[in-house]
Parts: C-alpha cells; sequence; structure tokens
C-alpha cells in the first residue's frame, strides 16, 4: 500500500481512538466527558432503529458502545492490515452516517453535524485511494506477468534457433 493510504489511515484511526476513549472515560478531558454524556442522552431519543424495532439503548449503554466501536476499528485503522482496515472504514462510516442522521433528527445545525460530515468524507476518501492503490498494484503484476511472458518467450525462440 501507499503512503498516503498508511497516513490517512494512522490519522483517522488515531482520532476515532482519542474521541471513542473520550466517551468512554472522563480521564481525558473531562468537561467533554460530562458534554458527550449529557448529548447521548438527547441522541438516544432518536435512536436510528427504534421506529423498526420499538427499543433504543440507555443513554450510557449507547455512550458507551460508541466509544469502544470507535477504538476499536480506529485501532483497527491503525494496527491491523488489508481487509480487516475496510471492515472498520466501513464500520466507522456507517456510524458517522448514523450520526449525521441524529444530528439531522434533533435539528441540530451545521456545526454540530461538521464533524461527523468530515470523518465521513475522509473515510470515502480512504476508501477510493485504496481502491485506486489496490487497481494500480494489480495493473503493474498484469505488466509485469506480461513481461516475464514475453521474455520467455523470447527465450525459447533463441533455443530452438540454437537447435
Amino acid at each position: 500500500m501507499s503512503v498516503a493510504v498508511h497516513a490517512l489511515s494512522f490519522t483517522i484511526g488515531f482520532f476515532f481512538v482519542f474521541v471513542g476513549v473520550m466517551k468512554v472515560t472522563p480521564q481525558v478531558n473531562n468537561d467533554t466527558y460530562e458534554d458527550l454524556r449529557k448529548e447521548f442522552g438527547r441522541f438516544n431519543k432518536v435512536f436510528p432503529f427504534y421506529k423498526q424495532t420499538g427499543w433504543r439503548p440507555l443513554a450510557k449503554d449507547y455512550r458507551m458502545t460508541v466509544g469502544i466501536a470507535e477504538i476499536v476499528c480506529g485501532a483497527m485503522l491503525i494496527l491491523l492490515p488489508g481487509f480487516l482496515k475496510q471492515v472498520a472504514n466501513f464500520v466507522l462510516l456507517f456510524m458517522m452516517l448514523g450520526a449525521v442522521y441524529t444530528h439531522m433528527a434533533l435539528g441540530d445545525g451545521l456545526e454540530k453535524m461538521t464533524p461527523s460530515l468530515v470523518f465521513s468524507l475522509l473515510l470515502v476518501c480512504r476508501l477510493i485511494v485504496v481502491r485506486q492503490v489496490e487497481a494500480r498494484e494489480a495493473s503493474e503484476y498484469v505488466a509485469r506477468q506480461d513481461e516475464r511472458r514475453r521474455q520467455a518467450a523470447e527465450k525459447s525462440e533463441e533455443e530452438k534457433k540454437d537447435d
């Protein structure tokens, strides 16, 4: 993978680990932790699957689940290879889209929605860059294989001429 993919994965992953830790514990910043506690009290009132299931989580459980998922997926973006990074990317993207929905359902302004929108776009950009790098690597692999076949064919023809 390219340096750009690794840098993007590390940066996004670090952000989600940091934000997830702030949702789970007051050790990083107590004021932010308290603000998040209050916000999740509002968030669970418009829980995305409430209409379908008739169930909504307790605000604390919702906050802890989101925080732990952000920590785990952020760590996966930083530490794990290949396919697992893509899984983490999709999970985080789904969560960010859920956050955008939540802010819209609550009638929050763009200032509350902006972090979710920005990180949704960064996650989408990461997916696009990964796909481009994979396509480039695949075409380079095919070109190398074609070159090896061409060289083998030339060598075979030279050996036939020598006989």
